[in-house]
């Protein structure tokens, strides 16, 4: 059965993932709708000789969407770049441990970019920042960076509490936290999606 303080991480961790799969699918509607637009400009400046006005001010201002909407799913998720070879064979507690330790730095390096990117909105917002060519207002875009920020600074801290609890007893289930998979259960799960595709191939 599970406490109360593992009952109230799984909830929030399971709330929580509701904001970051819905700030990840609207990067990925963002992306598409990016490419729409680039292939609208194209086919416009060739074959009509038009351009939509304001492109490049509209399409910097819109890459931060895709750019940073999607970090705090992909730290939920584990599909960051990591580097762990040579903490394989090590004990699950000693690995705990050093997840936990690297989780509390990111911690404090993104408590930082909240603050100063947060002060970067608002030297914006008081100034009248905009871009070159359409003088676009450049707040919303630089609030969203600490906006961003602040959803990964609470999954840090959801997987740090996990994390904790991992430590204490190593071979619970992991509930905000990536599972860490052997190469052996990577290699395998990779041979049978390959299978999986292959066998979907066959049979239409």
């Amino acid at each position: 059965m599970q406490g109360d303080g593992t009952a109230a991480l799984a909830a929030a961790h399971r709330y929580w993932s509701l904001l970051e799969d819905g700030l990840n699918l609207i990067a990925a509607a963002a992306i598409f709708f990016l490419m729409f637009v680039g292939v609208f400009q194209i086919i416009g400046r060739s074959v009509f000789d038009t351009a939509i006005y304001g492109y490049i001010d509209y399409m910097e201002q819109a890459s931060a969407l895709f750019a940073f909407l999607g970090i705090a799913y992909a730290q939920r998720v584990g599909a960051h770049i990591r580097m762990d070879l040579l903490l394989r064979g090590f004990s699950m507690r000693f690995l705990w441990s050093m997840e936990l330790f690297c989780v509390l730095i990111a911690l404090i390096v993104i408590t930082v970019l909240v603050d100063s990117t947060f002060q970067n909105f608002l030297r914006a917002w008081q100034l009248g920042d905009s871009t070159i060519d359409i003088k676009l207002p450049v707040w919303p875009t630089k609030l969203l960076v600490p906006f961003v920020l602040s959803v990964l600074w609470v999954r840090l801290v959801l997987q740090s509490l996990d994390y904790a609890r991992l430590i204490r007893h190593p071979f619970a289930k992991p509930i905000a936290v990536p599972i860490i998979e052997t190469i052996e259960a990577q290699a395998q799960n990779e041979i049978e999606e390959a299978l999986g595709r292959e066998g979907k191939e066959k049979r239409s």
